[in-house]
């Protein structure tokens, strides 16, 4: 990165441009959930990172100084599976547990709430995590609302001017309709779980927790 890179200020103390860019997107996205749910809790961090480490969170927003990523927390009602086949035991049926849709990304070792990926334009982060999870795993889902928002602000720790942006937005969704049909492009599997599998992404694991804790 060069010296001259914009920054969050400018010597005198005016807002740079791209600050204000990124902080539009921030805000515009934030301002789109809370018109539709009644509730959009947001978590604000910022980090001072150190020339190298900013050069790579840069480096990962495609040299825009914002990202934003959008995953679902899908559930299933356990008391409307479908009838049990004439190869599941019958004891199978006594499992009415609420299951949690998780994935097992390509290369990774740690399941993870399906969804993120690159918005279509004018579509909503609800409308793109909708379509991202059944491009991943072939079930439909429809968002009832907004567990966290956290927006994370990264800056170098140095003189140079910069600023980082990043939106997680994990939503809350339950089933609609569908069967298991994983894009093994994306994936190497997909499946339900009444209870945390053993090896969770921290996301996933936060929102599990809370699940097991409201039944």
């Amino acid at each position: 990165m060069t010296d001259d890179a914009d920054g969050p200020e400018t010597e005198t103390g005016d807002v740079n441009l791209t600050e204000k860019i990124n902080q539009t997107n921030v805000d515009e996205r934030i301002s789109s959930l809370e018109a539709a749910y009644d509730e959009v809790p947001v978590t604000e961090e910022t980090f001072e990172l150190a020339p190298d480490d900013y050069a790579d969170v840069f480096a990962a927003t495609r040299g825009t100084g914002y990202s934003g990523n959008s995953v679902v927390f899908v559930t299933r009602d356990g008391s409307n599976f479908p009838e049990l086949s004439e190869q599941i035991p019958e004891q199978a049926a006594g499992d009415t547990r609420d299951r949690v849709l998780l994935v097992l990304g390509r290369g990774a070792d740690m399941w993870a709430l399906p969804g993120g990926g690159k918005g279509d334009e004018y579509e909503s982060v609800q409308g793109t995590a909708m379509r991202r999870v059944n491009e991943q795993t072939g079930i439909r889902c429809t968002v009832t609302g907004v567990a966290e928002v956290v927006h994370s602000k990264y800056y170098p720790n140095t003189d140079a001017q910069g600023s980082v942006h990043t939106l997680d937005i994990y939503l809350e969704a339950e089933y609609k309709k569908g069967s298991l049909d994983v894009d093994e492009s994306e994936l190497v599997g997909a499946a339900w779980f009444a209870e945390p599998p053993e090896r969770l992404t921290p996301g996933a694991e936060e929102r599990f927790a809370a699940f097991l804790g409201d039944e």
